[in-house]
């Protein structure tokens, strides 16, 4: 069975029935349950997209995967349609779809996810997310490597701020900078205004060797990304594209930021998902 089905296609099958097209068939393509939705409608074609299919016609020039050879059945009556084929012909399908659309009033609601569950993803689309899964891992790489290296710095800094503060209880507790001496509680110290700018230049230094390659895997990120809002549109598509580029350009001396990376896993699998139609979106 074709499956190469537009999400403009899914949206006017939808937006042209309520019901199966069989006769008298009042399956619904939506089930209810539990206060959850989920679109439960078989796409039959009236003249099937390859030879040797049912009602297949070499001569027909429309989009054999376009809506006007399309009708939605249920499970029930979708089989018997397409493995009798002589005994349902072209004129008959043809004629149960005008009665679906006649009687379809403002059509169905679908979500998102069922939407794509009818979709199967086109080989630029399924790039673009192999893409922003490749760059996002690359990313998340380069943090780690940087986190490492500040982190070996800091660990420094500690080690260097702790034998000071262990010095100033042998000279009285005190720091002194320019000839001037500053007592200093026995339970706290900090270091000296000229050290504390020293250890932050060691820190900007240390990121410098980093910020090329990060910066340069963030923009190849945000291209992808851009790719894949021009390849699905808009929607949650673009919603969880927008949040891979918030996480993955978090502030990189700011500890507060750096769970944001670790976000970024589980975002592009969130992505992947919704993409494919396996979850409705957040």
């Amino acid at each position: 069975m074709s499956r190469n089905y537009t999400l403009v296609t899914i949206k006017t099958l939808f937006g042209e029935a309520s019901a199966c097209a069989y006769p008298d068939c009042a399956e619904l393509l939506i089930f209810a349950d539990r206060g959850q939705k989920t679109a439960i409608a078989e796409i039959a074609h009236i003249r099937s997209a390859a030879p040797g299919g049912p009602r297949y016609d070499a001569n027909y020039t429309g989009n054999v995967d376009g809506p006007d050879n399309l009708l939605l059945l249920c499970g029930k009556h979708h089989k018997p349609v397409d493995r009798h084929e002589s005994t349902y012909s072209v004129a008959e399908l043809e004629a149960w779809k005008l009665a679906q659309q006649a009687k379809a009033g403002s059509g169905t609601p679908i979500s998102e996810a069922d939407l794509r569950s009818y979709v199967v993803l086109t080989n630029d689309a399924r790039k673009a997310l192999t893409d922003i899964a490749r760059l996002a891992q690359r990313v998340v790489g380069r943090w780690d490597a940087l986190a490492y290296d500040l982190g070996a710095l800091r660990k420094a800094h500690e080690k260097h701020r702790l034998r000071e503060y262990s010095k100033s209880f042998l000279v009285g507790a005190y720091s002194e900078e320019a000839g001037v001496r500053t007592y200093l509680p026995s339970d706290d110290f900090s270091l000296s205004p000229m050290e504390q700018k020293k250890q932050r230049e060691e820190l900007a230094v240390a990121w410098q060797p980093h910020q090329e390659g990060l910066r340069a895997a963030i923009a190849l990120l945000k291209e992808e990304v851009a790719v894949l809002r021009m390849t699905f549109g808009g929607g949650a598509i673009t919603t969880l594209g927008n949040q891979i580029v918030v996480a993955a350009g978090a502030t990189p001396l700011e500890n507060t930021k750096w769970h944001e990376i670790r976000k970024l896993d589980g975002l592009v699998n969130q992505l992947w998902r919704v993409a494919n139609g396996e979850v409705d979106p957040a």
